[in-house]
């Protein structure tokens, strides 16, 4: 008896030898790994919405028929698409039930700081994470993160530039500001306007620009009658649009006109505006960007090459960018992770660290090192600042980043 287990156990300790020689496999996986991704695809930012959702779904295209997620023996990543309308109130209830329902691993979204601040009482309580496209908003929960800028590293950058611009020979003695009155462009105002103050800059006035404004012509008339040097607003893409016919239509260019982010720079912004009225408004004006077809990082130019084929008859733009931006991330998160729990997802996408020049960077507010901070903020950020010129844009701040010289009134 004691012989014949001496053989059993002989034969499986063979077995187990054998086994531990053949090369590791990932585990197995059931099924696929849901992704949620909650974007405004109808109302008033349904157009970035939509340009960040294709960008998305190329990555996830890439990834799924490259084999899947490996560590996870291959799974697909199975995109649950939401529509919040571009509505705070119905963040927060898509996100819920992305949550609770769907089952979601991690959520793509939301877009703007108004959303974000409906989704992170959720997110804090199911304890699922959310990756903010172009919020401002400092995370207050650890399931939040964004790629964005902060808001005050928005004032902060438009106040650097006017330094900038001031050394290069401009006259800016005074300013005005125009900024949309939510969270988000209340504290980058309110950041622009204590910084100018410290260079000696006279701020004339700021001027808050309700989210509903169907006409900015009410706008730039106040600004004209201050007469600054310079001016600074803060707008998203269809209040630029407003902006900048209201402009042309009174035929006011006489200060540097400083914007952003995507109503001064978004890449479908010279078509939507047509080419008489942007050549006007846009050509020395200058941009806040997260984003320039022309900045140099090797992760960025392939996004264009893999985005021009998949997409020949779209704008890439900022938009888009984000959307292949998130989606690299989150695909190294979930190797990472090696999981589809919701809580484990998060902290690889929290712990998530690249070197400069790795391929998952896209945004050239990126320049080194990408990483976290404990906050949710992505650490070594700075925006960049363009111009445009027959149709294109043109990185013209910092100068370490820029492909083009600035065109700056009353430069020597």
């Amino acid at each position: 008896m004691i012989k014949g287990l001496r053989h059993v156990k002989a034969a499986a300790l063979a077995a187990l030898v054998a086994l531990s020689a053949l090369p590791a496999v990932a585990p197995a996986f059931a099924g696929d790994v849901k992704v949620g991704v909650l974007l405004p695809r109808t109302g008033r930012y349904a157009e970035s919405g939509l340009s960040v959702l294709r960008g998305v779904e190329m990555v996830v295209k890439d990834v799924n028929a490259a084999g899947g997620i490996k560590s996870l023996g291959g799974a697909k990543i199975d995109l649950v698409v939401a529509d919040n309308g571009s509505e705070a109130a119905k963040t927060s209830l898509e996100a819920r039930r992305l949550m609770s329902e769907d089952k979601v691993a991690f959520i793509l979204g939301p877009y703007s700081t108004p959303e974000a601040q409906a989704f992170m009482p959720v997110a804090d309580r199911y304890q699922t994470g959310g990756l903010g496209l172009q919020t401002t908003i400092v995370p207050t929960t650890p399931y939040f993160s964004t790629i964005s800028i902060s808001a005050e590293g928005f004032g902060k950058g438009y106040a650097d530039l006017v330094e900038w611009l001031r050394k290069q020979g401009a006259k800016i003695d005074t300013v005005a500001i125009t900024y949309a009155n939510n969270d988000y462009g209340q504290v980058v105002a309110k950041t622009a306007a204590a910084a100018l103050a410290a260079q000696g800059v006279k701020v004339l006035d700021s001027i808050p620009v309700e989210p509903s404004v169907k006409d900015m012509t009410p706008i730039v008339l106040k600004v004209k009658n201050l007469a600054p040097d310079a001016v600074i607003s803060v707008v998203y893409f269809q209040d630029g649009v407003l902006l900048h016919k209201a402009r042309f239509n009174l035929g006011y260019d006489d200060p540097i006109w400083i914007g952003g982010s995507a109503g001064f720079s978004d890449d479908k912004l010279w078509t939507t505006l047509g080419p008489e009225v942007a050549e006007k408004t846009l050509t020395k004006s200058f941009g806040l960007a997260f984003y320039s077809e022309d900045g140099n990082l090797p992760g960025l130019k392939q996004a264009l090459a893999q985005g021009k084929a998949a997409y020949p008859d779209k704008i890439l733009d900022q938009s888009f960018m984000f959307g292949v931006q998130a989606a690299r991330m989150l695909v190294r998160a979930l190797e990472n992770a090696a999981s589809d729990d919701p809580v484990k997802v998060n902290a690889a996408f929290r712990a998530l660290k690249f070197k400069a020049g790795a391929p998952e960077i896209v945004l050239p507010i990126i320049p080194g090192d990408m990483s976290y901070d404990a906050d949710g903020m992505l650490a070594g950020t700075s925006p960049i600042f363009v111009q445009w010129k027959d149709g294109q844009k043109q990185i013209v701040y910092p100068e370490a980043v820029a492909s083009a010289k600035a065109i700056v009134k009353g430069a020597k």
